[in-house]
């Protein structure tokens, strides 16, 4: 009885974000300014942006320390606490899935930044940035 209260409560939490995920994935850049459509090309740079970012946060945030120890300063602090995103997510994740008793305010935290997360790399994408340069 128990096991089955908890596959049901862990299979609604994962379904709810991959449809938030799906949405912020899709339809999340036509409320991203300059509000157009998107092409093909785009849809995937985002998608791959948002998996790199997924792995690759903690690589990000050892940078940032170096980049503080070295040059005694944080060159860009938007992008410091956009990197800081992704570990809250899993954090929040593993809190809301292995809690018995789920606190609802964190899945909605988790909701949230995801969205945030889609729309920074959305904004990026379709104001025509090159994540390339270097």
């Amino acid at each position: 009885m128990i096991k089955s209260a908890i596959d049901s409560k862990t299979k609604l939490i994962v379904a709810a974000l991959i449809v938030n995920f799906l949405l912020s994935w899709t339809i999340l850049p036509l409320a991203v300014p300059p509000f157009r459509i998107y092409s093909f090309r785009e849809l995937m740079d985002v998608l791959l942006w948002q998996g790199i970012a997924a792995v690759g946060w903690p690589l990000a945030i050892l940078g940032g320390f170096v980049s503080l120890i070295l040059q005694g300063r944080v060159s860009d602090l938007v992008t410091l606490l956009l990197v800081l995103i992704h570990p809250t997510m899993l954090l929040l994740l593993i809190i809301v899935l292995f809690s018995k008793h789920p606190k609802w305010w964190m899945l909605i935290v988790l909701h949230m930044l995801l969205t945030i997360s889609f729309a920074a790399i959305w904004h990026q994408v379709l104001n025509g940035y090159d994540f390339m340069i270097g």
